[in-house]
């Protein structure tokens, strides 16, 4: 066991050390990283940011592979706040003293907590360390863990396109159901976007928002084309 020590700033925004189970019951998700992020090689932190839909505001993210996670994050309906490394942790480590900022903490519509780890390209001693520092804080702090990959390749390209269409923007009801009704069984984005009846041009920036959404399914192993096809999800009926 080791030591742990836990920095973030409190609701006065003053930094806080303190031990993890005097997090229990803390939102420190909804709390700045504890001092300004410094991106790689000196870049400011606020090109990486990510917007997200989930908090309506920007996510600290300090690299593109927590930029893509936080994507995923924000995609998940269970997650409904998302926090860009809130805390920081301090302890003394194998080789000396540690600090390390934990990725991502994130409420759940449960109201549990979880600290979102991105799972590096390489593991090694130090990642197996700061995994068993992450776990030892969440058990004392009534938190989980969750390691998160990195996503890719088809994956990666849909939700990064479903995502432009991500923002809250109004739309008629009925233009929403006639889209929605369209894909009562699977078929082409375009097909659909047109037999709805809705103008195609707005019917089919519907769908990929019905996307985000997860009120459409779609094959996530095919490219997120017209000529792809969607279908009503189970429960948007």
């Amino acid at each position: 066991m080791h030591d742990v020590r836990v920095c973030y700033l409190d609701e006065r925004e003053q930094l806080v050390p303190a031990a993890p189970a005097d997090l229990v019951g803390v939102a420190v998700e909804e709390r700045r990283p504890p001092s300004e992020p410094v991106a790689f090689h000196g870049r400011p932190g606020k090109l990486s940011d990510c917007w997200c839909a989930t908090t309506n505001g920007h996510v600290v993210c300090g690299s593109l592979r927590r930029r893509r996670v936080a994507l995923e994050l924000d995609f998940d309906p269970e997650i409904t706040w998302i926090g860009g490394e809130p805390v920081e942790l301090h302890w003394q480590g194998a080789g000396g003293k540690r600090r390390w900022r934990p990725d991502f903490v994130t409420r759940t519509v449960t109201g549990a907590r979880q600290v979102v780890l991105v799972e590096p390209e390489k593991g090694g001693p130090q990642w197996r360390e700061d995994l068993e520092v992450a776990h030892q804080v969440a058990m004392a702090a009534g938190w989980q863990v969750s390691v998160q990959r990195v996503p890719e390749g088809m994956r990666l390209a849909n939700l990064e396109w479903a995502a432009d269409y991500r923002q809250a923007v109004p739309v008629a009801a009925a233009e929403r159901e006639a889209v929605e009704e369209a894909f009562r069984r699977e078929r082409p984005i375009g097909e659909g976007a047109r037999a709805s009846g809705v103008p195609y041009a707005l019917a089919l920036d519907l769908v990929y928002r019905l996307v985000w959404q997860r009120r459409l399914d779609i094959r996530w192993d095919r490219p997120l084309m017209p000529r792809a096809t969607a279908w009503l999800a189970v429960g948007a009926a």
